[in-house]
């Protein structure tokens, strides 16, 4: 095992980017995890892997499982800000596609914590509306990156 593969899902000393945030694939209706990055398996264990992401990824809010859902839906990668491990993250989720007829037939997502970005003390996004009762707050994943062009 490489240096980088047990680099932990916490930032690294000195205000440097972590090495690696928890990532993910879920495949099918059911949301079935299929793959997760080093640091997923650290966040929420190897048992996560093969099962339903409702029922191994007991740890993330309500909100988190409305992002997968829609971004399997609507075929469209989103974002959003959720709580987890009592701090903000930034998850970001984008659909696993067929190319050969463009169905969406899974999802492929990752956590960013606030404290990595460059700025964290910018709240300008999603985080600030609250969830509606009738579903999540999504912002599209271009429109609160800086310098983004596109």
């Amino acid at each position: 095992m490489s240096e980088l593969d047990r680099a932990p899902a916490v930032p690294i000393q000195d205000g440097v980017a972590p090495a690696r945030r928890p990532a993910g694939i879920c495949h099918g209706a059911g949301l079935i995890v299929v793959y997760g990055n080093p640091a997923f398996i650290a966040t929420f264990g190897r048992q996560a892997v093969g099962v339903p992401a409702r029922e191994s990824l007991l740890d993330l809010p309500r909100g988190a499982f409305s992002l997968l859902d829609t971004v399997l839906a609507r075929g469209k990668p989103l974002v959003r800000w959720i709580r987890f491990g009592g701090e903000e993250w930034r998850m970001t989720a984008a659909p696993r596609s067929d190319p050969g007829t463009g169905e969406a037939y899974g999802v492929a997502f990752h956590l960013r914590a606030r404290s990595d970005t460059a700025d964290a003390s910018d709240t300008a996004d999603a985080s600030d509306t609250p969830e509606r009762p009738d579903g999540p707050s999504l912002i599209e994943p271009t429109s609160g990156i800086r310098g983004f062009v596109g």
